[in-house]
Formats: structure tokens, sequence, C-alpha cells
């Protein structure tokens, strides 16, 4: 039993496509919610890649995130 052999499949998340996707999705002149980025059905790994993604958005100036005062929800928007 401990030589089974078994198949594991890779997911199909790319933190690339992930970060064209929220490109597409958001508008520079409007803010959105930070959470709305992120789906449920993903689980962990969706939240990681969002994150990466949107992390390096930010790193290359493209997206801007915002927060008013701690706790506060977060808003995220396209840099103009």
């Amino acid at each position: 039993q401990l030589h089974e052999h078994h198949q594991v499949q890779g997911e199909t998340l790319s933190v690339r496509e992930r970060m064209s996707q929220i490109l597409e999705r958001l508008e520079p002149a409007r803010f959105s919610e930070f959470q709305s980025l992120f789906s449920v059905r993903e689980g962990r790994l969706g939240v990681v890649v969002t994150l990466l993604a949107v992390l390096e958005l930010v790193r290359e100036a493209l997206l801007e995130l915002v927060q008013a005062e701690p706790f506060a929800p977060i808003y995220v928007r396209l840099r103009a």
C-alpha cells in the first residue's frame, strides 16, 4: 500500500492571467471593493494567486489601493 501510484493534477491558476483579468474587470474612475476580486469557489490557491496578482499590479503602478483607516474596507481601482 505504501507504493501506490496516483495522479496529481496542477491547478490552472496563473498570476499573470489573474493580473489580466483584474485589469479587464476594474475601471479607472471607480473604486471597487478589494474583496470582490476573490472567489470562494477557488479556495486558498485562488486567494494566493489573486493577492499576488494585486500586489504585482500595485508594484507596477497599475492599481491603486485605498483604506480610510485601520480595519476599514479596502478599495481598489485602476490608476489613471
